[in-house]
């Protein structure tokens, strides 16, 4: 009799067990929203003969009613429709739900690539001799969300890099 009455509680205990996992988990079910993700700075930090490294800070904003919970982010920027750097960040970071934080991106280049498209670019100006005009980014890349949702979130966005070091 003793028996029958474990075996009873261990079912109960299971069955409750998985009434409270498939309850907990209909909740992170939630789909989540794109995050903005905006170009606010880029600073180089160091040159060698075959990379540059350079720190690029980027705006994320949070449209979900949730905070994200950061946990990394990896990026590719384009500059005039050609690669140029690839970044990692891997510091935990909570956004706000409906709020903002600005995120350090440490990115590397190729200087052999950066060197071939500031050529370009001098010679633009020369066959325009128009001026420095603004160079067109896109930045792609995802979020990994932790925080229950482990789920990668992509982002992409577009804009221009003034010569006075502002994007927009």
């Amino acid at each position: 009799m003793l028996k029958n009455m474990d075996v009873r509680c261990s079912r109960l205990f299971i069955s409750v067990l998985f009434l409270f996992i498939l309850s907990g988990c209909a909740g992170l079910g939630k789909p989540v929203q794109e995050p903005q993700v905006t170009l606010v700075d880029m600073q180089m930090l160091e040159v060698k003969p075959l990379e540059a490294i350079f720190q690029i800070s980027l705006r994320v904003m949070n449209p979900n009613e949730y905070p994200l919970a950061m946990q990394g982010l990896n990026c590719d920027l384009k500059i005039d429709g050609k690669h140029f750097a690839t970044g990692l960040a891997n510091e935990p970071r909570e956004i706000p739900a409906f709020g903002t934080g600005v995120i350090p991106v440490t990115v590397y280049a190729s200087t052999l690539k950066m060197f071939t498209s500031v050529m370009q670019i001098v010679q633009q100006v020369d066959q325009q001799r128009s001026g420095m005009q603004p160079l067109r980014y896109e930045l792609t890349g995802k979020i990994r969300v932790g925080g229950g949702l482990n789920q990668s979130v992509p982002f992409h966005t577009k804009g221009e890099l003034n010569f006075d070091g502002q994007s927009r």
